[in-house]
């Protein structure tokens, strides 16, 4: 196991504090955490900044290096994802399995039976992008209600030809969570923490929502409510808040540092550096090569040709993710930055998009830095 070295990190704020301290103030969001790693010679270089409060009122104390996000999408790739390239690793699954083929569901549509495990992880499915299934999901009890949830998916009416195009679709994600533990016989959050994370210091420094460590005083909010049932720690999504907390497409929860810890053991598999739990190099390969004609991996996304989340400084061969309560990762694989920017931003409001603007400047200036040193 290569030294991680700590690095300095006075020059790295000094960019920063401006950026982060204006968006504070415009409510964009109560506080973020930043990481930040770079592969030296001798294993990887870390900086963490920590800015702003848990949530508006200052009540609860100040964001630091222990504070909890939830990371909605994120747990996308790092979760579901993953699971899958562990199910395909093991020769469990194959990404072009067909749901007819890999699964025993019943009944599915002829229009659906075709559509491929890549296909969902690449949101080229044809699944619509979201249903608001939680209000129809009371009516449920919370043992059926997966059942009941893959099999309105399954019976959704198709956007596009699988495989034509692709729409980001968290129903697909939902499907792939089901779909796991169907395979497995296990929960999702269970199997991904024995045959994902499990050789990983990093274990218990992620939780699920509701877990019992999940508080005020350890979490980011993310939005108050009158809702008696939704605390702080409980998932901001609602779907997956009536799916029991733990879904394919959200539910984690974690610290920058645990983000940025999986990115580098996903980093270091995927040069085939090491060992640890995660899919052998040549699955991850898989996972993370761009599919054709898609601005998707397997599970991760690519940056945009133009007005990049990641900005215009991380090079083609970056992966990442972006989560909708204020949450993204971005990994360059070729000159193996990685950058992890946690905010609370829906905790100010949903519908604030001043994010988009925030994201992109964070990892400019903090590319311009690196290139400094």
């Amino acid at each position: 196991m290569m030294k991680k070295e700590k690095t300095d990190e006075s020059r790295l704020r000094t960019v920063l504090d401006e950026i982060i301290k204006k968006a504070i103030k415009k409510s964009v969001f109560s506080g973020c955490s930043i990481a930040v790693s770079v592969r030296k010679s001798n294993g990887f270089s870390r900086e963490e900044l920590h800015y702003g409060y848990t949530e508006l009122t200052r009540s609860y104390g100040r964001v630091n290096r222990y504070t909890y996000f939830d990371l909605a999408s994120l747990t996308k790739p790092l979760v579901t994802a993953l699971s899958i390239a562990a199910l395909v690793d093991e020769n469990v699954l194959c990404l072009n399995d067909s749901l007819a083929s890999c699964s025993n569901w019943k009944n599915i549509p002829a229009d659906k039976s075709s559509i491929t495990i890549r296909d969902l992880l690449c949101h080229s499915s044809g699944l619509p992008p979201h249903r608001e299934f939680f209000k129809k999901l009371v009516h449920i009890t919370p043992e059926q209600r997966k059942e009941t949830v893959k099999n309105w998916i399954i019976n959704e009416k198709l956007q596009y030809l699988p495989g034509s195009r692709n729409e980001y679709s968290d129903l697909g994600y939902i499907l792939l969570g089901i779909l796991i533990e169907e395979k497995t016989a296990v929960s999702l959050d269970d199997f991904w923490r024995k045959n994902v994370i499990g050789r990983q210091k990093i274990k218990n420094r992620f939780l699920f929502s509701g877990d019992e460590h999940l508080s005020p005083f350890t979490c980011a909010f993310t939005h108050f409510s009158s809702d008696e049932a939704f605390k702080c720690g409980t998932v901001h999504d609602e779907n997956c808040r009536a799916l029991g907390g733990v879904c394919g497409h959200a539910g984690l929860f974690g610290t920058a540092s645990s983000v940025l810890q999986l990115c580098e053991t996903v980093m270091d598999q995927y040069k085939n550096r090491g060992k640890s739990s995660l899919p052998d190099a040549a699955v991850l390969k898989q996972f993370l090569k761009k599919e054709k004609n898609s601005s998707w991996s397997c599970g991760f996304d690519i940056p945009a040709e133009s007005n990049s989340s990641c900005g215009k400084l991380f090079s083609r061969e970056s992966r990442g993710h972006l989560g909708f309560t204020g949450t993204s990762f971005w990994m360059d694989l070729e000159r193996e930055i990685i950058v992890v920017l946690l905010t609370n931003r829906v905790h100010c409001s949903n519908d604030n998009g001043e994010i988009k603007k925030y994201r992109p400047l964070v990892h400019d200036c903090i590319v311009q830095e690196l290139n400094r040193k």
